[in-house]
């Protein structure tokens, strides 16, 4: 039985990934269904809202002529990861991060090459009555995937900042 450090088997952030990527893509199917021309549906009051957009680009609207490239290109990092954590022994955290990220590449890749374009379908007006105070500009409509790669980056970003046990143990640690 081939473990990953920590106890996790090798397959395990595989199953996690393709489950968020299904999950998601649902989320979006169920949105592009429902939602195009209702106004912002309150989740949260004052944090998150369902409202409905579809988005050719990236966040802000930025590079949207090259949908199909963005897509090839989050396609290509989605298998990536799911090769790297397959073929790679990992700690929990760092698999799980990698996870993460790999199911939103994977579920935005699948919306820019079967839409030819991305749904997103979460607005927080929190955030946007910020980013207007500070850019005044809106922030973007967003979506799960948006959410799993940018918690997988955060938890990344945590995991490869502590020092590990090896260094604390060899007094490595700043």
């Amino acid at each position: 039985m081939c473990r990953y450090s920590g106890g996790v088997r090798r397959f395990t952030p595989l199953v996690l990934l393709t489950g968020l990527t299904i999950t998601d893509l649902l989320c979006k199917a169920w949105a592009a269904a429902t939602l195009p021309g209702w106004p912002a549906q309150p989740l949260l009051p004052g944090l998150l809202s369902l409202q409905f957009t579809l988005n050719t680009g990236m966040a802000w609207g930025l590079l949207g002529d090259l949908t199909v490239g963005l897509a090839l290109l989050r396609l290509a990092a989605g298998l990536g990861i799911m090769t790297f954590l397959t073929t790679r022994p990992l700690p929990r955290g760092r698999a799980t991060a990698l996870a993460l990220i790999g199911a939103g590449a994977l579920s935005n890749a699948t919306d820019g090459l079967t839409r030819g374009a991305v749904v997103d379908y979460l607005s927080s007006p929190a955030l946007d009555s910020l980013h207007r105070h500070l850019t005044g500009q809106p922030f973007p409509i967003f979506n799960g995937a948006d959410v799993l790669v940018l918690a997988g980056a955060l938890l990344l970003t945590f995991l490869t900042s502590r020092p590990t046990r090896a260094a604390l143990a060899h007094g490595d640690h700043p």
